[in-house]
């Protein structure tokens, strides 16, 4: 399972992001298009196969997974003021993009470098688990998890109050799958716990919160089309 869950979720990705080029050929909400683009960038780079035909050309000493870490820090940054505007949370637009978050990112971006500087790193092996692991590069692979962590933080409360508020159905259940994805995100924090013999439930819960977070964007976007549509209908 743990070797057919990333192909779906770059599928599912894949899907959305295609289903979204006619909204930006017109030159609707390219944001959303990006985002989708760089998570199924994200995702296809990650799985075994691209990953080491891509570090191979890189050297072969997994330069493809710090490319792959501030990747990811750029898509959270991006998608986490695009949601935040879009659930109306002024404070988690400022907690993301203030003062205090790019100064996480700073010092998480930074610490990133450092950790894989200082790491032995030779041998192309996707989410490095061939690798021998020990403090540095358990610090790097905190660091990887913990400011898409920060921006689920973030983003959490402000989801909930939708979740729970009397918003159109479609919408609320739309909000409650993302708000599982992020979830998961925050869950992955806990990853130190869970021993190399279960290794298979860090994958499970990484691309399972990729999908979950995929679909829930995808299906704000299609709920907030609905209500323009009907808007337009009544009118």
């Amino acid at each position: 399972m743990t070797a057919v869950l990333p192909w779906v979720t770059l599928v599912v990705c894949l899907a959305i992001t295609l289903a979204r080029v006619p909204s930006a050929l017109r030159g609707e909400n390219r944001e959303v298009f990006y985002i989708f683009a760089l998570i199924s960038l994200s995702i296809f780079i990650s799985i075994e196969a691209p990953y080491l035909v891509v570090d191979g050309w890189l050297g072969g000493m997994n330069i493809c997974n710090l490319v792959l870490r501030f990747l990811l820090y750029g898509t959270f940054y991006f998608m986490g003021i695009k949601i935040a505007t879009a659930f109306g949370s002024p404070a988690a637009v400022k907690a993301i993009r203030g003062p205090l978050g790019i100064t996480a990112a700073i010092l998480i971006g930074v610490l990133t470098i450092y950790f894989f500087l200082i790491t032995d790193t030779a041998g192309s092996s996707a989410g490095m688990s061939a690798l021998r692991w020990g403090p540095s590069l358990e610090a790097y692979a905190f660091m990887g998890r913990l400011y898409p962590g920060f921006v689920a933080a973030c983003l959490v409360p402000a989801i909930w109050r939708t979740v729970v508020s009397t918003a159109p159905v479609l919408l609320r259940i739309a909000s409650a799958v993302l708000l599982l994805g992020l979830s998961l995100l925050l869950l992955s924090q806990l990853f130190p716990l869970i021993p190399f013999s279960e290794a298979w439930l860090r994958v499970l819960i990484n691309y399972s919160a990729a999908t979950f977070t995929a679909i829930g964007l995808a299906g704000i976007w299609v709920s907030k089309a609905f209500a323009r549509r009907k808007t337009r209908l009544s009118a």
